[in-house]
């Protein structure tokens, strides 16, 4: 059988089928489909867009920027990032907006005090706590010369919170940190 012999065969096999709707009728039904699909595909990537936009966004403190560095880069401040494992890092650039980190950090789900000053706010009572108990909730490095708290709130006991008081220096070279009694009035919990 050679294909003039099949598409005869496949075109005879239909000559009693008839449609009732015009064919103009179903070409335009066809594209205004498509055009609906793309519309629906349209809308989802703006959604998508928007998504990152504002995780982004969420990432960095707006208006936390410091001053331009030689060569024009603009560096946050600090940087919390919450990874995948559950741990906190955060990252102290230059000592500014202590209110917006811990406002960061509990909006993060972490008890948080902070300061820029070196000392403890008054509101807040020390947790009594052993090095040990402080090595499992913070560890840290250096990352591009900046150090990196790395806080880790599963260890966190029950009615606790951390505290970040960093002496106001530059270049930040340590940061002061400890633990203190969860209540509304020093971490917000």
């Amino acid at each position: 059988m050679t294909d003039n012999d099949l598409i005869t065969a496949v075109r005879e096999s239909f000559t009693g089928v008839h449609s009732a709707t015009a064919v103009d009728r179903i070409e335009s039904r066809g594209r205004a489909l498509r055009v609906r699909r793309r519309a629906a595909g349209l809308a989802g990537a703006l959604a998508v867009g928007a998504a990152v936009a504002a995780a982004v966004t969420a990432l960095g403190p707006a208006g936390h920027q410091q001053p331009s560095h030689p060569g024009g880069i603009q560096l946050a401040a600090w940087t919390v990032v919450r990874q995948a494992d559950g741990t906190i890092d955060v990252t102290l650039r230059q000592l500014r907006d202590p209110a917006g980190l811990q406002r960061t950090l509990r909006a993060d789900g972490l008890p948080a005090a902070v300061t820029f000053s070196g000392q403890l706010p008054s509101s807040c009572q020390r947790f009594a706590a052993d090095g040990a108990l402080i090595r499992r909730v913070f560890s840290g490095h250096q990352a591009g010369g900046y150090p990196v708290m790395v806080i880790h709130p599963a260890a966190l006991p029950a009615g606790a919170g951390v505290a970040i008081n960093p002496p106001d220096q530059w270049p930040i070279t340590n940061v002061a940190i400890g633990l203190v009694q969860a209540s509304p009035q020093c971490t917000g919990s």
